[in-house]
């Protein structure tokens, strides 16, 4: 009887393994049709120019400036790097405990549905206009917005 017992434990430790790999899969799987690696690739390429046009080198001598594009490269590969870490090991498991394995292969249907394969296509032209709309628009008021509340805290 105990051994019985044991084995139907270990069966039963054997599937839900099974059913948790397949489900890790399809997370993955769901990662690869949303193409999160190209956006979020695509999201730091577009970084770059911002970053570059906010953070001023004093000295704009071509030694300087060849420094500060090294350090922006370096910065884009360290984010890239903790990036995928993010998306392949941490949303995974995050993906995991906020979806059902149904509601993952909900999702898969949905971006291979020709109406998920245009959010796809999309993306990058609707983020564009976002970040154009964040640059002209919004960034400018929000730091004339700080800049007169900094002035109530200056003595």
């Amino acid at each position: 009887m105990k051994k019985l017992m044991a084995l139907l434990v270990l069966t039963l430790a054997i599937a839900v393994n099974a059913v948790a790999q397949d489900k890790a899969s399809d997370v993955k799987k769901l990662f690869q049709l949303m193409q999160s690696e190209k956006m979020i690739d695509d999201m730091l390429g577009n970084m770059v120019p911002f970053m570059k046009q906010q953070m001023t080198v004093k000295s704009q001598d071509a030694e300087s400036k060849e420094k500060f594009d090294k350090f922006v490269d370096f910065l884009m590969d360290e984010m890239r790097v903790l990036s995928n870490t993010l998306l392949n090991e941490e949303m995974v498991g995050i993906y995991d405990r906020n979806f059902t394995h149904d509601e993952i292969l909900d999702l898969i249907a949905f971006y291979e549905s020709p109406t998920g394969k245009k959010l796809i296509e999309k993306n990058p032209v609707i983020t564009a206009e976002l970040l154009q709309v964040m640059q002209t628009k919004f960034i400018p008021q929000f730091q004339e917005v700080v800049g007169r509340k900094m002035k109530e805290f200056q003595p």
